[in-house]
């Protein structure tokens, strides 16, 4: 037999109950004949089961049940009629954040014709040039292209949904009392 065997009080109690076979079963008879401590415990439990097993049984009420969740529902529909009246009032919230979102949405387009110059066209004089070439970059390209504008409106939806979801679920966790 392996020195290294422990015996857990899951093992012992198994072992009461008749629930070990084979070698495993083996291995526990070895180790209460050489630990009679052991053996003690086991006794212990074989007696603890004795006296569960003398024990009368009761027949629940056939309508325990419904007894139970009708006190629990009582019990509970104080506190939920007073954090729903409570969180009445919070729905702003939910308003200003569907606000904010449509204004962030809806700032471009408001904002393009405002930004756009009637017709100024500025000439930089030839000497103020330098006379090599300076590198440039295309931004009203880049401002204007489909894929920035697309990936910023789908940005702003996800945050804006994201935050939404917290806001709803910090509501949820006020309204169920936890």
């Amino acid at each position: 037999m392996e020195n290294n065997f422990m015996l857990t009080d899951d093992l012992l109690w198994d072992y009461a109950d008749g629930f070990l076979e084979g070698e495993e079963k083996l291995r526990v008879d070895h180790y209460l004949r050489q630990h009679p401590e052991q053996q003690l415990r086991l006794d212990a439990i074989l007696s603890e089961k004795r006296a569960f097993s003398a024990m009368p049984l009761e027949k629940p009420n056939t309508d325990f049940a419904r007894q139970v969740m009708a006190a629990w529902s009582a019990e509970q529909a104080p506190a939920k009629a007073a954090a729903i009246a409570k969180s009445k009032g919070r729905d702003w919230i939910l308003w200003g954040i569907t606000l904010t979102f449509g204004l962030l949405i809806a700032a471009p387009f408001l904002l393009f014709p405002a930004a756009t110059p009637a017709g100024v066209t500025i000439q930089i004089p030839e000497e103020y040039i330098p006379q090599f070439q300076v590198p440039t970059f295309d931004w009203a390209g880049f401002f204007s292209s489909a894929l920035l504008r697309n990936t910023v409106l789908l940005t702003m939806a996800f945050m804006g949904l994201k935050l939404l979801d917290k806001y709803l679920q910090v509501r949820n966790i006020r309204l169920s009392g936890r």
